[in-house]
């Protein structure tokens, strides 16, 4: 069925379609939308956006729909759904060229023996290209090449105007600062130009665990002082008092285990895993993670120097996270590499830590999941308290005060950018705080 009004008439109201794009990754809420539109070109995004600026429909942009507060839904507008948007093609040795709405999965696998990879891949393979590049994109790469919105060489965007941009560090400067770690609300990526690194021929993984959080601290510093391993991620057992820490490499001569091992301080080398499969190596299998699930998943980004208290996680005993398998706890390290995106907040320093506490509740389990978020909301104010920054992956929570201290001084400069390229505010921004500017003038009221 399709849509009844006559700005959108390829939106589908079928109940179907809209019940399909009700919930998003999280769960935890249900926005049921007026239709859904699912455009097969660029051309065809930016007329939609175009006829929805002028005749006052809302647009919540979908990709994956693997956000965990609600941001790509919506129960008063049409959710544009991107997934025929994800054409992947090699663009020269450096660069692969993908549609906003491909999953970084399907990058992958475009890419399979051509030697090269993106600079930092996500740990779920499901996620898409314009979504993560919406939000900053960490993963096991993190210490050495920072988050994905670094390592973008150019973009193509559909303003909300309607209008089709091509944006890079070098033109159309200032869309292209916006866009990256701009949750959606000054255009639609509907492309982009990614750059590659080597890649090696096999990809090896050592899981190492910890008894004493000290001597792991003392490892992790130096592993990523000498920068010793390609891939690393950690996970803190806390039930199991027990730090689990996966170091990865890429090779195509036998490597000396033992000499990547000396001196690392582990109680155990648990397991050792090898495989040809690089690029989905460190992405976690889709089996692991169920829509039927409840996910109240919270992220932030924090100062290298709180990693001994992170380690310590005082604040979990009072959270009442589920046991493993039902949870994930853990980190990346962020290295050195700069990352020029101004919307995407970090801690000063050289250095940061990406700390998660991910939790999936049963089928069963609405009233429980929704208050573990509302606890979650309680960490994050601790957490920003010792200098931390939210990831903005899922809900928030946060009124004008914690915005505005969120997002400092650039605060003002995305409600300009909200009001140059999305001046009708036809982009869903109801989880953000750009399109209401009296509401941060009052912040501090």
């Amino acid at each position: 069925m399709t849509s009844e009004n006559p700005l959108l008439p390829e939106a589908s109201t079928n109940l179907e379609d809209r019940e399909a794009c009700a919930f998003d990754f999280g769960r935890m809420t249900r926005r049921v939308p007026e239709a859904v539109v699912r455009p097969r070109s660029a051309e065809e995004v930016a007329g939609l956006v175009r006829r929805a600026a002028g005749g006052g429909v809302r647009l919540a942009i979908r990709g994956g729909g693997h956000s965990q507060g609600g941001q790509t839904l919506t129960d008063r507008g049409v959710v544009l759904d991107t997934a025929h948007l994800d054409r992947v093609q090699p663009a020269g040795p450096e660069l692969v060229r993908a549609q906003g709405g491909a999953p970084w999965g399907k990058v992958v696998d475009t890419l399979r023996g051509a030697r090269r990879l993106p600079c930092v891949l996500p740990d779920i393979g499901e996620v898409t290209v314009g979504g993560t590049l919406s939000a900053g994109g960490f993963g096991t790469t993190s210490h050495r090449y920072g988050a994905q919105v670094g390592q973008v060489e150019q973009l193509d965007v559909v303003t909300g105007t309607g209008e089709r941009v091509r944006c890079s560090a070098t033109r159309n400067v200032e869309l292209f600062d916006a866009v990256r770690s701009g949750q959606g609300q000054f255009g639609i990526i509907t492309e982009a130009w990614i750059r590659l690194r080597p890649a090696g021929r096999r990809f090896r993984q050592y899981e190492l665990h910890y008894r004493d959080a000290e001597r792991f601290a003392d490892a992790l510093e130096r592993i990523v002082e000498a920068d010793r391993f390609d891939h690393l991620r950690a996970e803190f057992r806390n039930d199991e008092n027990l730090i689990v820490l996966n170091a990865g490499i890429e090779y195509d001569e036998e490597p000396d285990d033992g000499g990547l091992l000396a001196r690392l301080g582990h109680d155990k080398h648990a397991y050792t895993r090898d495989t040809a499969s690089v690029g989905r190596a460190a992405m976690y299998p889709p089996w692991c993670f169920s829509r039927l699930h409840y996910h109240p998943w919270r992220d932030w980004i924090l100062p290298w120097g709180t990693l001994r208290t992170l380690l310590a996680e005082p604040w979990l005993e009072s959270l009442g996270v589920p046991r493993r398998p039902w949870s994930w706890t853990g980190l990346y390290p962020i290295g050195r590499e700069a990352i020029d995106a101004p919307l995407f907040m970090r801690p000063r320093g050289e250095r940061a830590i990406s700390y998660s506490i991910l939790a999936r509740l049963g089928e069963f389990q609405p009233e429980e999941a929704i208050e573990l978020a509302g606890r979650l909301e309680d960490t994050d104010r601790t957490l920003v308290g010792l200098g931390g920054k939210t990831y903005l992956s899922g809900g928030v929570g946060y009124g004008p005060r914690q915005w505005a201290d969120h997002y400092g001084e650039m605060l003002d400069q995305g409600i300009r950018w909200k009001r140059e390229f999305d001046p009708e505010q036809v982009f869903n921004g109801a989880h953000m705080p750009f399109g209401d500017r009296s509401a941060v003038a009052d912040a501090g009221a």
